[in-house]
């Protein structure tokens, strides 16, 4: 018999080994389109190896699209203007991780294989815990291990899930933030730590700092202020309790400024990278011909070769230049007719996302008047409250990425971004597919008997019936993750 925990383990595993196996099969069976995109400049060097042909088979499916850039700056760094876009601690992961273990596998495979088997670990690794701390996160706010359950389940079936397996930054990224968000909830000042490294993952990983200052605001106003005020009618016969809690806000305060700035750091230290290796005129780069050739046959800028615009900016922050130079990325930019498709594709995860958001808030509108959300003062009503109250900050952040994607971003790009970085598509949905129970029943365990006996078995395949809504979201995240694995790994444009 599994635990609830045990059995998200195990279906986590179990999840990733059946998206390697659907793409294995969609490449082998299926010829790869030709698409007009970024492929990193293989070196004619290279030796091709006794196990080569077996990773390419195995693995090749998961190399499409982004992930040639990741594995390019894994291999020769940050060489074109265009690679930017893509910030650093996945490829350099892979880089430095592949130096210490190619003189194990450099006999029997390619250095740019052993990237790629590195890449599918890593990711692997990154799922899993990103899983599991789903998990507990929704054990935290709900407290409910049901809903815990089933989120962290729906979590492993997400209509993203190709590219959490692919040599993409999803699994690292929903890995550090989802473990950003519990550490948040507890006020661990160490958070910063993986605040910082979700900065170095995605320019997303910026806004998770919103979550140790709300926690920091609500400890503020429940414990903190509260207990000066009482002692300060107390003053005159508690000078020093008076003058410790005076101090207990001052350390307060210097807290969170230093969980802010040491969380920026990280990102501030990237942009200064970038401004001293791109923007000195005298750079005397030492590019392997082959990347070189590549940039005049693609008219891609390489390093020291040219003056960058964004290096005269006031603030030279290459990201938004860049994102906006080569993939037109910009306020409503993407409001074009024949990206229709695109938009219908999306349009699954934003209707999700905003039904949550306003589901929450039609629950909660009363408290948006007042400091209940800071100060956690309120009655709570077990008969009807559906959404708790500690869903606000999770809410916010969810809402704001939701209206980024749709106003800012390439709006297919919404699906993993929003699968990535929120965990309320995961909430929304699990409390829209919960069994409905009489006001006299007990509450039913996470799993029948059988599921629970078993690793891989769980609810949505054992269930005999289905209401309309859990046929829709079912539909929805299995069919996101066939038809992804079979677009992606046959380089055909997908989410």
């Amino acid at each position: 018999m599994y635990t609830a925990r045990q059995k998200v383990y195990w279906f986590a595993i179990n999840s990733r080994i059946s998206v390697f196996l659907l793409q294995v099969v969609f490449n082998a069976i299926c010829s790869d389109h030709y698409a007009d995109a970024f492929k990193t400049p293989s070196d004619p060097n290279e030796k091709y190896l006794l196990l080569d042909g077996t990773i390419e088979f195995l693995l090749g499916g998961l190399t499409r699209w982004d992930a040639q850039y990741y594995i390019h700056i894994a291999k020769y760094g940050y060489t074109y203007e265009n690679t930017l876009a893509f910030f650093p601690l996945f490829p350099l992961s892979l880089k430095y991780i592949t130096v210490v273990l190619n003189n194990i596998g450099s006999l029997i495979l390619s250095y740019s294989n052993i990237i790629v088997i590195i890449g599918f670990v890593i990711n692997f690794i990154c799922f899993v815990k990103a899983t599991l701390i789903l998990y507990d996160l929704t054990e935290v706010v709900f407290k409910n291990t049901n809903v815990a359950y089933r989120a962290a389940i729906l979590f492993c079936i997400n209509p993203a899930s190709i590219f959490f397996t692919a040599l993409y930054t999803e699994s690292m990224f929903a890995y550090l933030t989802f473990y950003s968000m519990l550490e948040s909830t507890s006020n661990n000042p160490c958070v910063f730590i993986s605040l910082g490294l979700s900065t170095l993952v995605r320019s997303n990983g910026l806004i998770n700092i919103g979550f140790p200052i709300y926690t920091w605001l609500r400890n503020l106003f429940t414990n903190t202020i509260p207990n000066y005020i009482s002692e300060n009618q107390l003053y005159h016969s508690n000078k020093k309790s008076l003058l410790f809690n005076f101090r207990h806000i001052f350390i307060s305060v210097s807290q969170i400024i230093s969980v802010i700035i040491l969380s920026l750091l990280p990102f501030c230290f990237l942009q200064i990278y970038n401004y001293t290796e791109f923007c000195k005129l005298n750079y005397n780069s030492s590019f392997p011909l082959h990347v070189k050739q590549y940039a005049q046959n693609n008219n891609l800028l390489l390093l020291g070769k040219q003056e960058f615009p964004w290096c005269l900016f006031k603030m030279p922050i290459a990201y938004s230049y860049v994102q906006r130079k080569y993939w037109n990325v910009g306020f409503l930019r993407y409001y074009q007719l024949r990206q229709i498709p695109n938009f219908c594709l999306a349009f699954p995860i934003l209707y999700l996302m905003m039904k949550c958001s306003i589901c929450f808030i039609k629950e909660h509108k009363s408290k948006f008047y007042t400091l209940e959300f800071f100060t956690g003062e309120t009655v709570k009503d077990k008969n009807h409250q559906v959404y708790p109250i500690e869903m606000f900050v999770f809410v916010m952040h969810g809402l704001f990425l939701t209206l980024f994607s749709i106003f800012m971003v390439h709006i297919q790009v919404s699906t993993r971004l929003l699968c990535s970085a929120s965990p309320i598509l995961y909430w929304y949905c699990a409390l829209e597919t919960m069994p409905k129970l009489s006001n006299d029943s007990k509450e039913i365990e996470y799993e029948n008997h059988r599921n629970i006996l078993s690793k891989w078995k769980v609810f949505f395949f054992t269930q005999q019936q289905y209401l309309c809504i859990e046929k829709l979201i079912f539909g929805y995240f299995l069919g996101y993750t066939i038809v992804g694995c079979f677009m992606f790994s046959n380089f055909l444009p997908w989410t």
